[in-house]
C-alpha cells in the first residue's frame, strides 16, 4: 500500500512518521515533494502525482493539512480518483490535524487503497524513553509536563537540552529542569475568559492568580476591561430578561448570542449581582479606564486593585 493517511495535532509527530514510512517502504533516496495545502492548492499536487519523473520511475509525493479550505471540491474528486487507481511507483503521505465528519474524509478514511492511521502518545512514557540512560524522579518528570504542557513537540526539544546540560552526571532534577526549561504558555484567550469568570463570580483569590499568569502575556489592559464590560452587560441583560421569565432559547434569540450554554454560563453570575451592584461595576471599570489611559496609574497595578476591591 503507498497511500498514507496521518492524523495528528503534533508537528514531530507528523514529521517522524513520515520518517518511518519513506524508509520502510523503501523511499530514501528518491525525488521527494512537499505541497501544504495551507500555502499552495491541491491540484499542484494532483499534478505532481499525475506525472511521470525522468529522474527516476519513484517519487514521494507529502500533501500536509489535507482538509484545508484552498482544496477544492474538484481537485478532492480528482485525488480520490487517483487513489482508484493509484501509481504505484509513486508513495503518496497525506497529513490532517484533525479529520471531521464530511464525505472527503470518510472516503480518505475507508478507501481500501489508503493506510490511515491516528498518531497518539502517551507523553510521560515518551520522556521515559527519550531519558532513559539519565536519573529523573517522578516528581520532576510531571513537573516537566507541567511546563510543556503536554506538547511532544517542546518535550523533545526540551530534553535535548537538559541531557546535553547533564551530559556528565546523568541526573536530572526539578533546578535543572526550572533552569533550562521555558514555560509554555496556553491559549491566552482561554486564560482571558478564565479571568473574567472568575471576577465575576467574585473570587477574589482565584482571580490575581489567573491574573499573575495572564501577564506573561502582556495583553493590553484595554482588552480586559473591554471583555469584563461587555460580560457585564450581557449579564444585565441576561437578569432583566430572566425577571421576564425567558427561557435560555429565546434569550440566546433575542441577545444573538452563539449558543444556548453561553446563556446558561452567564446565568449561573446574575444572582451574584444586584442591579445596583452591576451598575458600581461599571462605574468602578470606567474609571480603571480613565486612570490608566491618563497614565494616573500603571495598568497592572490598575487591573489588579479592581480585582481587589471587587
Amino acid at each position: 500500500m503507498n497511500n498514507y493517511l496521518l492524523e495528528a495535532s503534533d508537528h514531530l509527530l507528523i514529521q517522524k512518521e513520515i520518517e518511518n514510512i519513506i524508509k520502510k517502504e523503501g523511499y530514501n533516496d528518491q525525488y521527494q515533494a512537499t505541497y501544504d495545502l495551507e500555502e499552495t492548492e491541491l491540484a499542484n499536487a494532483i499534478e505532481d502525482l499525475d506525472t511521470y519523473s525522468f529522474l527516476s520511475d519513484k517519487k514521494v509525493i507529502i500533501i500536509k493539512n489535507i482538509l484545508s479550505s484552498l482544496a477544492t471540491d474538484s481537485s478532492k474528486e480528482h485525488l480520490l480518483k487517483y487513489i482508484e487507481n493509484y501509481n504505484p511507483s509513486n508513495l503518496l503521505i497525506m497529513t490532517a490535524d484533525k479529520l471531521d465528519a464530511k464525505t472527503f474524509s470518510k472516503k480518505l478514511k475507508s478507501s481500501k487503497n489508503v493506510t490511515y492511521k491516528k498518531l497518539e502518545v502517551n507523553e510521560e512514557e515518551y520522556i521515559k524513553d527519550k531519558l532513559k540512560d539519565y536519573k529523573i524522579s517522578k516528581v520532576d518528570l510531571i513537573y516537566l509536563l507541567d511546563l510543556c504542557k503536554n506538547d511532544i513537540t517542546k518535550i523533545d526539544s526540551e530534553c535535548d537540552k537538559l541531557m546535553i546540560y547533564k551530559i556528565n552526571d546523568k541526573e536530572i532534577t526539578k533546578d535543572d529542569i526550572t533552569n533550562l526549561v521555558v514555560k509554555k504558555l496556553g491559549d491566552s484567550n482561554e486564560i482571558l475568559y478564565s479571568l473574567v469568570n472568575a471576577i465575576m463570580s467574585k473570587n477574589k483569590k482565584l482571580s490575581l492568580k489567573i491574573y499573575q499568569e495572564l501577564k506573561e502575556y502582556q495583553i493590553d489592559s484595554n482588552s480586559i476591561i473591554g471583555l469584563m464590560t461587555s460580560q457585564m452587560k450581557l449579564i444585565s441583560q441576561i437578569k432583566v430578561l430572566k425577571e421576564d421569565n425567558l427561557s435560555n432559547v429565546e434569550i440566546q434569540q433575542k441577545l444573538n448570542l452563539k449558543s444556548i450554554y453561553q446563556v446558561k454560563k452567564l446565568s449561573e453570575y446574575i444572582y451574584n449581582y444586584t442591579f445596583k451592584e452591576i451598575g458600581d461595576f461599571y462605574k468602578k471599570l470606567a474609571d480603571t479606564d480613565y486612570k490608566i489611559k491618563t497614565g494616573r496609574i500603571d495598568s497592572n497595578d490598575a487591573i489588579e486593585l479592581l480585582i481587589i476591591n471587587l
